[in-house]
């Protein structure tokens, strides 16, 4: 197998483990948040791995130009995307927010097309439509009655606030990921990101102590939800591009309804929602096939470091 389609191979394997992880977020978030404070959520769940990734940041310099892009990208995707989705995360139903949480996938697509430029082969299109539509179907099952909005419009509209700012900060990142390493690039995100809302956090006397039943959720969070879903996230950026990987991230919603049907029994798929599934996986396998054009070329090398023309020495 080439280099280049071995890169997007590996895109499309990160992406999809990414959506996985995703799709699990709602439900143990929303287990937290009932004994802990959003903004110590916040500061928490993206502290601990910025802290592990902290010894890739040896000999790691940026310039002044992605200096104010990595800092944009800290304040949006760091601080307030994340303290956005968990004060919405409160004052909204699940339902509503599996929903709403594809919004970013909508989002990052949009603004890949529009300030990134990204193009794909026009018959790569269809499978965008596709995936979004199974989207919708598995994650309202076609029972648009459950989704109440109005009641819970405040929790609703920061939802989608907050996908808007995590979307930027996707965009963002995909530009600094053109001269910039992941893990280094992450670690600076996350604790610029955290360090910003400590004050906030202070201010609203949030206590930073978490108690043993919330210990491991938060664990949970901080490094499969938060971690290693970042550095799969990132890697499809680079070898993928931003658009194809916020279409791939839809099927989230695929994801963490399976996950919610083997880990609770009592949860049941309707023939709806399976219908919706197969759509889903039916335009993921072609939008591998048919949206070549447009992808960014892979590095010859691991790509969880720029390539050596591009951007700072490796350590």
């Amino acid at each position: 197998m080439d280099s280049p389609l071995r890169g997007r191979t590996s895109g499309y394997l990160a992406i999809v483990v990414a959506a996985i992880l995703f799709g699990a977020w709602p439900s143990a978030a929303d287990f937290v948040l009932d004994d802990v404070h959003p903004i110590t959520l916040t500061i928490l769940i993206q502290g601990i791995p910025g802290l592990l990734m902290v010894p890739w940041l040896r000999r790691f310099r940026v310039s002044r130009r992605d200096a104010v892009l990595l800092l944009g990208t800290a304040v949006a995707g760091g601080a307030l995307a994340p303290a956005s989705y968990f004060f919405g995360l409160e004052r909204t139903t699940p339902a509503n927010a599996v929903l709403l949480s594809n919004t970013e996938a909508f989002f990052t697509m949009i603004f890949a097309f529009v300030l990134l430029k990204e193009r794909m082969n026009p018959r790569g299109y269809p499978a965008f439509g596709g995936i979004a539509a199974g989207a919708f179907v598995v994650t309202t099952d076609l029972r648009l009655g459950d989704v109440s909005f109005l009641p819970h419009l405040v929790g609703n509209l920061l939802l989608v606030v907050s996908a808007v700012f995590w979307a930027l900060n996707n965009v963002g990142s995909t530009v600094l990921l053109r001269r910039l390493r992941i893990l280094p690039l992450l670690s600076l995100q996350f604790l610029l990101g955290s360090g910003l809302l400590v004050p906030f956090a202070l201010a609203a006397r949030g206590p930073f102590a978490v108690g043993p039943e919330d210990a491991p959720f938060l664990l949970l969070l901080a490094v499969g939800g938060i971690g290693v879903f970042a550095v799969l996230f990132f890697h499809a950026f680079r070898t993928i591009g931003a658009m194809r990987s916020g279409a791939v991230l839809s099927t989230s919603a695929l994801w963490g309804v399976l996950l919610a049907y083997f880990l609770f029994p009592g949860e049941t798929l309707s023939p709806t929602q399976l219908a919706g599934g197969a759509v889903m996986l039916g335009s993921l396998i072609a939008l591998y096939f048919l949206g070549e054009r447009g992808a960014p070329k892979s590095a010859p090398v691991e790509t969880l470091k720029a390539a050596p023309s591009d951007g700072p020495r490796p350590p």
